[in-house]
């Protein structure tokens, strides 16, 4: 009898150790934890900028921005510090008779600097958002904006900003024979960003469309420009 209750305190005691290890493993990833700037951080980045634009006076900080700037600020867990990012978009202004834009630059902070050198340029590049300019018109804010990359030609946004409605029209037909493609084929999309698209052989000049669904899908098309014509070439899909 003795030896039977031995067994069960030793099944008993290994069942424990594999319940605490399976809850150990099944622990979730710690979730970064964010929070809105502090009054110093704000009026910390509000110098900086303001002594930033009047040493640059150029570029896109000629004009006051329309927008006060945008926070992300989030840390692995307790006891580490914070990282601090402050976005600020800049005015809009034309880059082509026909097209407006505006820069969004970020900056982080680092809060053991010294005074005054807390604020320094983030190692993400410049974002440049575009839209369709109307004649006569400044430039104003947008509601919605394309991500043009900096090695698509201006001249060549514009031609794909009025154009990509009939061009997605046309790439739905490449859907159809696209594996990946094929179950977005009817979703409504939303043109999201121009890019450069790898050459292919024979094309003068390949550009890339890519186009948010909402339903968290992205379609991008690949555009042949052979003169002044664009055609849709190719698809792919993430779902």
């Amino acid at each position: 009898m003795r030896k039977v209750l031995l067994i069960a305190a030793v099944l008993a005691s290994g069942a424990l150790c594999g319940s605490a290890g399976a809850a150990k493993a099944a622990k979730p990833a710690q979730v970064a934890q964010q929070r809105e700037p502090t009054t110093e951080e704000r009026a910390s980045f509000e110098a900086f900028f303001s002594a930033r634009q009047a040493a640059v006076p150029q570029g896109p900080w000629a004009t006051r921005p329309l927008f006060a700037p945008a926070f992300e600020i989030d840390r692995e867990s307790a006891g580490k510090p914070s990282r601090v990012i402050a976005r600020m978009d800049s005015a809009p202004r034309r880059s082509h008779p026909d097209l407006c834009r505006q820069i969004r630059s970020s900056f982080i902070y680092n809060a053991k600097a010294p005074e005054g050198e807390r604020w320094q340029d983030a190692a993400e590049p410049q974002r440049w958002y575009v839209w369709l300019a109307t004649p006569t018109v400044p430039c104003a804010a947008a509601r919605y904006t394309t991500l043009q990359d900096p090695k698509v030609a201006d001249v060549d946004a514009v031609a794909l900003l009025r154009q990509h409605r009939d061009l997605l029209g046309r790439a739905r037909l490449l859907f159809a024979g696209h594996s990946q493609c094929a179950p977005y084929r009817a979703l409504t999309y939303r043109l999201a960003a121009l890019e450069p698209a790898a050459p292919v052989a024979g094309a003068p000049l390949m550009l890339g469309m890519v186009f948010e669904s909402d339903r968290h899908a992205v379609a991008r098309v690949a555009v042949r420009k052979s003169g002044g014509e664009y055609t849709a070439w190719n698809v792919s899909c993430t779902g």
